[in-house]
Parts: structure tokens; sequence; C-alpha cells
């Protein structure tokens, strides 16, 4: 009979980053979709021919109605795509992994640019540490009172590596929602769209955009205020 370690080493290992299990939930992973990843990827690249769902079905104990929910999900989320390779002279469809490796690149090199860029900046003498991507996670469950749901992680990624919102310009618009008591991702994403409709990329122009409209709020007042003849008080029970 085959020892176990002979059949621990027949079966093979799947290597996985590090760095990934590091941060498979900034990239948009559910621990879910993490497991059903790593169970057919094994020791292929990122492009892995469709498994054989009864298969996988028995070794994840989930039906395959919900594997296939994970699936389209993750093709949903843009960290998995659908394309069609040549395998034994046939060209057959296979799940592409990559998507998720160049996110993750993203978010290394968001950290990267962060740290060296500066690892503080100086205000009135006092030195401030550079808000992170990490910090900005932190930050607003602590606003919302509560921990991000991995599709809320997802749109915040989104923010940074899709539509390339820098991390102090997000922070700037929790606080926006925050003064506005409005705890909620979509709110947040308005102020965020509206600056860049603005073109407004940096809290320095976002700051005098706001100072603009207050001295324009201030001059519409003042213009709109009685500008007629002084009209005298009269006391009526004195008559």
């Amino acid at each position: 009979m085959e020892s176990f370690t002979q059949k621990l080493i027949a079966t093979g290992t799947t290597t996985v980053s590090t760095l990934l299990l590091k941060h498979y939930r900034q990239v948009g992973l559910t621990e879910k979709e993490l497991v059903v990843f790593l169970l057919i990827k094994r020791e292929q690249g990122t492009v892995v021919p469709l498994p054989n769902i009864k298969t996988l079905s028995k070794q994840t104990q989930m039906n395959q109605r919900t594997l296939f929910d994970l699936f389209q999900q993750m093709i949903d989320k843009k960290i998995m795509k659908i394309v069609s390779i040549i395998q034994n002279g046939q060209r057959v469809d296979a799940y592409d992994f990559q998507p998720i490796y160049d996110r993750l690149e993203g978010i290394m090199k968001n950290q990267s640019e962060l740290h060296t860029e500066s690892i503080s900046v100086t205000t009135n003498s006092q030195p401030v540490q550079q808000f992170t991507r990490q910090n900005l996670f932190s930050a607003i469950e602590q606003e919302f009172g509560r921990t991000l749901s991995p599709i809320e992680m997802e749109t915040i990624s989104q923010w940074l590596d899709i539509d390339h919102y820098s991390v102090e310009l997000v922070n700037l618009a929790l606080k926006e929602a925050t003064l506005s008591q409005v705890y909620n991702l979509k709110y947040m994403d308005r102020i965020l769209i509206n600056w860049e409709k603005k073109h407004l990329t940096t809290p320095a122009q976002i700051e005098a955009d706001k100072k603009k409209h207050s001295e324009r709020y201030k001059e519409t007042e003042a213009t709109s205020q009685y500008n007629g003849p002084e009209i005298p008080f009269v006391n009526l029970s004195d008559q």
C-alpha cells in the first residue's frame, strides 16, 4: 500500500504568493473565492482550463449553483475572465486569473509610491505621517462603525486601482460624508465623481474650490440684502 508520504509527494503542491495571501481582501477576493482559486490553480499558471464542477463541488462541499455564482461574481468584479486556449490540440475555455495579479501589482505599486514619495509631510514645522491605503480602510471602518464587506472593499480598491483616485482624495470624500452624517460608499462615490467632473484631483484644488464657493455665497447674500431707504422703527404701544 502506498504510504501517506508517497501519496503526499505524488499529489504535488500548490504554490501561492504570500503577498496575495496578505492582500487578498484588498484585491477583492472573498475567503470562498480564494479557496476555490487555490483548488483549481494548483501547479498551473494564471490560465486554468475549466475545472470539473462535480469534482470541485465534492472538494468544497458547495453545491454547483453556489460555485457557478462564485465564478460569475469573480468575473463581474473583473478579477477573472474566460479565455480560449489550445489543450491537446483542441480549443477549450479556461479561466484567466491574471487580473488578480495585475490588481495586486497595483496595490504594491501604490504602497511603494506612497513610501518612496514621502514618508511624511510638514505642516507648521510638525511632521505628519503620510496617509496609506491600509490607513484608509481602517479610517472608513472606524467612521462607519463596522467592518467593511468584501464588496465594499472591492469598491474602494477600484477607486484606487481603476479610477486612480488618490488615497488622500478618498479620505477627503470620507470626511465630507462624515460631516453630512452619511455613512455609505455610494455617497462618497458621488462626491468623488463630482470632483472628477470639476477636474479636482488634489486636496489643495478641492480646498480652493470650496473657498471660491464660500466667497461666492457671501457675495450673493450681500447683494440680496435690502438696499432701500432706512425705515424708522415705530413703537405702536406708545401711540
